[in-house]
């Protein structure tokens, strides 16, 4: 989904918008009334946000499954899988073929954790397939799903964009929030990706909040998955695609490495025609993109250093970690 400008600000057409913002905003905590105290079968960590668009959630989620996994628990991972149609039956990512059947993050998560993945626009169903088929699960993360409030949870983190925020602070559609910014003061933890919590009203009232930051540690040759070092991007004249929730942080971060970039940011789980990217691979500079695009890339490069990913993560803060363990042993 693209992310108007006007989002940002309380101009005419936010206030004209406004009302209906507010009939959102009241539903939703309504349904978040409802389900308060309610208990999970087995312990849930929801990493979600309040903002449409992405905020840096996939790489939270994977950074958590590897925690609790070095923790000593076995976790599984449900997901909505975004932009495509699952039936009755929830899509095991053990069995799906490609990302057309289950999403591009569900997808990645799995790639890279290998941890097991159900994927269900309910988030409820999708988590009593997973301890169905994987009973040995004692934990199972929720990617996204804060407002989907029929799954129980044990804990909730939210993430926020560092560089949005929660733009102009009014639920949709005059701003960018499924929910009120009030849920920040009732969650577990808040992680701001790339800026200080401060700055975002995170923390105010006693929830824990931290800066995350992703750091790229290094390039991934598409062509024959050999590995180089991130500096090989310095001075280099590179074509950047990122169809992420926020594409100008990917970009940011390539020329903060010395990249020389031609930006070419897609919405939101997005991927190039063919047509694109057959033109981008005869230009003969290097195609650059983080590991979400990858998986979406359409065309096979006939050699090594036309389509170059980034690979890299977050580094979850030590004392959230031993505070969400602590409360898993409760």
């Amino acid at each position: 989904m693209r992310y108007p400008d006007f989002w940002q600000r309380r101009g005419l057409l936010a206030r004209a918008l406004w009302p209906l913002g507010r009939l959102v905003c009241a539903e939703a905590a309504r349904r978040r009334r409802r389900a308060a105290g309610r208990e999970p079968e087995c312990p849930v960590i929801v990493v979600g946000n309040l903002t449409v668009g992405g905020t840096g959630k996939t790489p939270v989620v994977i950074a958590l499954v590897e925690a609790l996994r070095a923790a000593g628990h076995t976790p599984g991972v449900i997901s909505r899988g975004f932009g495509v149609t699952v039936g009755i039956e929830p899509v095991d990512l053990a069995e799906a073929v490609d990302p057309s059947s289950c999403g591009d993050e569900p997808w990645l998560i799995h790639r890279r954790t290998r941890a097991p993945v159900v994927v269900h626009p309910y988030r409820r169903e999708a988590a009593r397939q997973l301890k169905a088929r994987y009973p040995e699960v004692d934990v199972i993360v929720s990617d996204d799903g804060l407002q989907h409030h029929r799954l129980a949870r044990s804990i909730e983190w939210v993430v926020v964009d560092g560089q949005r925020g929660l733009g102009n602070g009014w639920c949709l559609p005059a701003g960018p929030l499924r929910e009120s910014p009030a849920v920040l003061d009732e969650v577990d933890a808040v992680l701001v990706n790339g800026d200080e919590p401060s700055r975002h009203g995170a923390g105010a009232r006693g929830v824990p909040a931290w800066r995350i930051d992703f750091r790229p540690q290094g390039l991934v040759d598409l062509f024959d998955r050999t590995e180089r070092p991130i500096t090989d991007l310095a001075e280099q004249k590179v074509i950047a695609l990122a169809g992420i929730g926020n594409p100008a942080r990917f970009f940011r971060m390539l020329e903060a490495e010395g990249a020389v970039i031609e930006a070419h940011p897609l919405d939101d789980h997005a991927a190039p025609t063919r047509s694109q990217a057959r033109a981008w691979l005869a230009d003969g500079r290097p195609v650059v993109m983080t590991e979400k695009d990858a998986v979406k890339w359409p065309e096979k490069p006939t050699q090594a250093g036309q389509v170059l990913v980034v690979r890299g993560g977050v580094d979850l803060p030590p004392a959230l970690l031993e505070t969400t363990l602590k409360t898993l042993q409760s």
